[in-house]
């Protein structure tokens, strides 16, 4: 089965997480990873602070634009193409490791396979910032109402698009997390205005601090 995991990076627009702007200076000295880097929109956020970032996407051309980007900044950020579930994460590496909106176009028994090896890959004290979709989403919805058979619980596949779709529950994101300290967990069903139509979204985002010294 072909799989196209991030379509390009559609989702994306030129504001970084709101959670890296509250809780950056926590973020120990380190490496960055940011998987899915899309147009970089964290990374360079944080290369402006003083960390250098390694950027993975699947999207040959977004990763060219950022390289291109990083050299015209004088920026510290590196991109890399690579499907992420062929990517390396080496363990006790990363200061932080970025994975915005990812888990959504993988099936379910990868995204949580990638869950734990971001969290092997974190220096003691490291940060991880998740976002995904979760089965509010209308995305979900559809789906079910399509009668689109699940691959995985909770995951699709279009032939069409070559891609999963993949929704976590409402307080799943958080339960991946027990073993690590809580910074910031949310969840949410918001409108999103950064690309296409305007349209809604089911969301969940969790913060956390890998434990140690």
């Amino acid at each position: 089965m072909e799989v196209n995991y991030l379509l390009s990076r559609s989702y994306v627009n030129e504001v970084p997480d709101t959670e890296l702007i509250e809780y950056a200076a926590l973020i120990p000295e380190g490496p960055i990873l940011d998987i899915g880097v899309g147009n970089g929109r964290n990374a360079f956020f944080l290369a402006q602070m003083g960390f250098h970032v390694l950027g993975v996407d699947i999207s040959e051309e977004v990763v060219n634009e950022c390289n291109r980007r990083a050299q015209e900044l004088k920026l510290p950020v590196r991109a890399i193409y690579s499907n992420i579930m062929d990517f390396k994460i080496d363990e006790n590496t990363y200061a932080c490791i970025i994975c915005s909106y990812v888990l959504p176009f993988l099936k379910r028994s990868d995204a949580l396979r990638l869950i734990e090896r971001i969290k092997h890959g974190l220096l003691p004290q490291g940060i991880a910032l998740i976002k995904t979709f979760t089965t509010r989403d209308p995305g979900y919805i559809r789906l079910k109402k399509k009668g689109l058979s699940e691959v995985e619980k909770n995951t699709f596949y279009s032939p069409k698009l070559r891609s999963y779709f993949f929704y976590v529950e409402p307080g799943e994101l958080k339960e991946l997390f027990t073993d690590f300290k809580l910074i910031s967990y949310a969840e949410g069903y918001s409108l999103d205005i950064t690309h296409d139509e305007p349209h809604y979204h089911g969301w969940a985002s969790v913060l956390a601090q890998k434990p140690g010294k």
